[in-house]
């Protein structure tokens, strides 16, 4: 199983945007990860504006945290890790500024 939390500005993507991220996201893992990889589990938290700063400025950044299967290499992570962000990107008009795109190891447990 894949797990998805996403942290997004409100405002920075839409409700209407949601089941499609999330579907790209999944032919993503499939590709990428394989099917053994699992079903793609994924949740959402917006962040209310003016409870999300950068440098002192109303934040426009979202955070992609993904949970994914023991086993996969370097390799295999650094691609699934760009193909989300491009993903994320392509979907949303955000930047790779603007995204932050994480991915951890079932077992580990920080």
């Amino acid at each position: 199983m894949v797990v998805f939390e996403f942290f997004v500005q409100e405002g920075c993507v839409t409700d209407e945007s949601r089941a499609r991220i999330v579907a790209d996201i999944e032919a993503v893992c499939a590709e990428v990860l394989g099917m053994e990889a699992g079903p793609v589990s994924a949740s959402w938290t917006v962040i209310r504006k003016g409870f999300g700063f950068r440098g002192g400025e109303p934040s426009t950044t979202s955070l992609v945290r993904s949970r994914i299967p023991d086993g996969y290499g370097s390799d295999v992570r650094a691609r699934f890790l760009q193909a989300i962000a491009e993903t994320w990107c392509n979907l949303t008009g955000a930047t790779q500024d603007e995204v932050i795109v994480s991915a951890r190891d079932w077992s580990w447990a920080g």
